[in-house]
């Protein structure tokens, strides 16, 4: 089977803790938000306590145009792509040039070329290097990305793979936008980027292997979570209140069925590396598979570090997980949730 051989995350320069972004959320906001002290009180039940961002806090209520944030995003989100991946490499003893396929995602920001073209160049990849950039799975797209992975090594089994994801959630701030979910993206998502190395069963080295993986599209659910698109190139952030009730109804029989063919429950998973898509969706995924114990303890910790930086965090749950020894031997599941409604699956397995 494919295996996972390092993980690694880079972070902007510039940290805030938690009551700093909420005094500036209170200062922009000011006058113009009805009830905006009863509202700020989702920063403090947020779970957060810093967060970083690839510009300076006052940058953000300048109205920068489209263009602008698009050549932020390009330029030093390429930079962090460039120093987690050079991390991750580092880590797993493989050179740039033994890179057969690049995958970036990424649901913020746009480049044409995409980012990873750069990436290759950046890196000293081979120029006959693959490449999948994947654009729009949102929050679950770091684990889907590791599913491509791993589609990719079984056809190709001395394959290694290098799955790269860049999110640079502040950009798509909207100062305009008095809306309440508007706060609540202001309390909780943050930028970063984050590499990770799969190999097939011929390219060697040791980590944990990935088994199996499942997605799920939920029917007619697209007005859950997403974008919408508005003049001038804003990025509306849509989030419905009702995400957490659809993780907790829907995600134990949607765990047991797919434990289920590989003729597991989930009496047989020791660990759980799922996304932090905020307090409320953790503690919706914790109730609905009957969690009691610390199971998510690595998720709640990049909650409170990183705050939700999309398809970067559960990939940065991996690297803290990978950085703890991986655990004892035994099944695990890796897990986040994205548009569409739609939620991404991957077994993995660590073996004696």
């Amino acid at each position: 089977m494919p295996r996972i051989l390092a993980a690694a995350g880079a972070f902007p320069e510039h940290r805030y803790a938690q009551g700093r972004i909420r005094e500036a959320a209170r200062a922009l906001f000011s006058g113009r938000i009805a009830d905006l002290e009863r509202l700020l009180n989702v920063f403090d039940h947020a779970r957060v306590a810093e967060r970083q961002f690839l510009q300076p806090l006052d940058w953000y209520s300048g109205c920068p145009d489209f263009a602008e944030r698009t050549r932020i995003f390009q330029e030093q989100g390429s930079r962090l792509l460039e120093t987690a991946s050079r991390r991750c490499l580092e880590r797993a003893c493989v050179a740039p040039a033994e890179i057969d396929l690049l995958i970036a995602v990424t649901s913020t920001g746009l480049a044409t070329p995409t980012l990873d073209a750069r990436l290759i160049n950046a890196l000293g990849c081979r120029p006959r290097t693959a490449r999948l950039p994947i654009w729009g799975l949102g929050c679950a797209a770091g684990a889907a990305g590791l599913a491509r992975a791993y589609d990719y090594c079984l056809a190709h089994p001395r394959a290694r793979v290098l799955l790269t994801a860049l999110e640079a959630c502040s950009l798509t701030f909207m100062e305009g936008d008095l809306s309440k979910k508007n706060l609540v993206a202001t309390a909780i998502f943050g930028d970063g980027a984050a590499a990770v190395l799969v190999a097939g069963d011929g390219a060697g080295g040791r980590g944990p292997q990935i088994v199996a993986n499942r997605s799920h599209l939920f029917p007619d659910s697209y007005r859950v979570m997403g974008w919408d698109f508005a003049a001038g190139g804003d990025m509306e952030l849509v989030l419905s209140p009702k995400l957490p009730a659809i993780v907790k109804q829907e995600v134990g029989a949607l765990v047991d069925d797919f434990l289920s063919t590989q003729g597991l429950s989930r009496r047989d998973l020791g660990f759980y590396l799922t996304h932090p898509g905020g307090a409320r969706v953790i503690d919706a995924f914790r109730q609905g598979l009957g969690l009691q114990g610390d199971e998510l303890r690595l998720t709640e910790e990049v909650l409170r570090q990183r705050g939700n930086v999309s398809s970067v965090s559960v990939l940065v749950v991996l690297e803290q997980w990978l950085a703890s020894g991986g655990g004892p031997p035994g099944f695990g599941l890796l897990s986040a949730f994205g548009p569409g409604f739609s939620a991404e699956l991957v077994l993995l397995e660590v073996k004696p």
